[in-house]
């Protein structure tokens, strides 16, 4: 009997649309819920991001997740998007900052078996010299795979395959397993807006055999208010991104790659209406404000006089101006180890119900790959990846 290959992803956001389309590519049926009216309404919808690997001497789990991903990231946005326009292979400079409390390892030049060789390396004059930074005892990093994404682009891309349809103004309020068809039966509350009247909603039911959690921030609340479950120790991480357009006159004064330390910088961003920098996110630990914060905007000022000091003065003047500086604010879901969460939920509980959160910070450069884990296991196939890595981004329910 052929498998009964229809799922759906609760959440339009990078996990989401990278979930769909694993499963999408592989013949699944899928249908894309979300609660807002369009993809990539929450954290996913930041205007630029960094996608680079985490940099280690011990090359530790966070390192090896991260070099991965971002080759399956970069390997779907040379087949799918626009470069110089959705993203840009620039490479990324990497600043390391340390201080007493906080030394960092010497990094030694990788010989050519070392898994690092062709990813990171010292930063060299020019490319320090094109960051306006001297060279001088430098022991900042470069990475000449890294780039930058838009990930509203990505998003999109991911989603637009005959497999995938997308449900907008569907918030799922509960889910119970099928006693009949052995399906499970999600309780849809649709969001409805009457020009006059307001607001107000109706209800509808979907049903499959295999259902995704890709609910980002809003993951907690999922497990508690619609399963009854722990929060698995997930949270929320509020994030402000200051930006502003950028002048031709600054062109050769900005870094034309992007860098990243104390959060991240990248400028020559083409958009609609020119040419952008942007400079973030704030790190807001267990906060879930998308409140525009002046407190925010101050805190990346100064990152960014630390990061680039000669970018943060040829930008001083808009820094002043409320005309001139905007901001961006979102909130990312985390988990205590800095591991996505991605797997079975409860095998027992809640056979067929999968988990795809807490990417953090690093969503563009991991979503993809964990996606591939993802469908690996919902079809009973063997993992790409090392146990090791596997095991610590296990959902904790499957061994409650």
């Amino acid at each position: 009997m052929e498998a009964d290959k229809r799922c759906i992803v609760i959440g339009a956001g990078i996990a989401g649309a990278a979930s769909a389309r694993a499963l999408a590519d592989r013949g699944w049926q899928v249908k894309v819920l979300d609660i807002a009216p369009e993809p990539c309404a929450a954290a996913s919808g930041v205007p630029v991001g960094v996608v680079s690997c985490h940099a280690s001497p011990d090359d530790n789990l966070l390192s090896q997740l991260t070099r991965a991903g971002m080759q399956c990231t970069l390997a779907f946005a040379r087949q799918h998007l626009t470069e110089g326009k959705d993203w840009y292979s620039s490479g990324v400079l990497e600043r390391r900052f340390a201080d007493a409390e906080h030394p960092k390892k010497p990094w030694q030049t990788p010989n050519p078996d070392s898994v690092w060789f062709s990813h990171v390396q010292l930063a060299q004059p020019e490319q320090l010299n094109a960051a306006g930074l001297s060279s001088e005892g430098s022991q900042d990093l470069w990475q000449p795979n890294g780039a930058w994404i838009k990930p509203m682009a990505l998003v999109r891309a991911l989603l637009s395959h005959d497999n995938i349809h997308f449900m907008g103004l569907h918030e799922v309020e509960n889910m119970q397993k099928s006693a009949a068809t052995g399906e499970w039966q999600l309780r849809i509350k649709h969001h409805i807006s009457i020009p006059s009247m307001g607001s107000s909603h109706t209800y509808t039911s979907e049903s499959a055999p295999q259902i995704v959690l890709a609910t980002g921030a809003q993951t907690p609340d999922f497990l508690n208010q619609v399963l009854y479950e722990p929060d698995m120790g997930l949270h929320p991480i509020s994030g402000q991104v200051s930006w502003g357009m950028q002048p031709a006159a600054l062109d050769t004064l900005l870094p034309p790659f992007a860098v990243n330390g104390h959060g991240s910088f990248v400028a020559h961003v083409p958009t609609s209406e020119g040419k952008t920098w942007y400079i973030g996110a704030t790190f807001d630990r267990h906060q879930a404000s998308t409140t525009i914060s002046q407190e925010a905007h101050r805190h990346n000022h100064q990152r960014l006089t630390q990061l680039l000091p000669q970018a943060a003065q040829a930008l001083e003047s808009q820094w002043h101006n409320d005309s001139e500086l905007h901001a961006w604010v979102g909130v990312r879901c985390a988990s205590v180890n800095r591991l996505p969460k991605v797997g079975p939920l409860n095998t027992q509980r809640w056979p067929g119900v999968h988990m795809l959160s807490a990417l953090g910070s690093r969503g563009l450069t991991t979503a993809l790959l964990c996606a591939q884990h993802l469908a690996n296991g919902i079809e009973g196939r063997a993992t790409d990846l090392p146990e090791a890595l596997v095991k610590p981004m296990a959902c904790v329910l499957d061994n409650a």
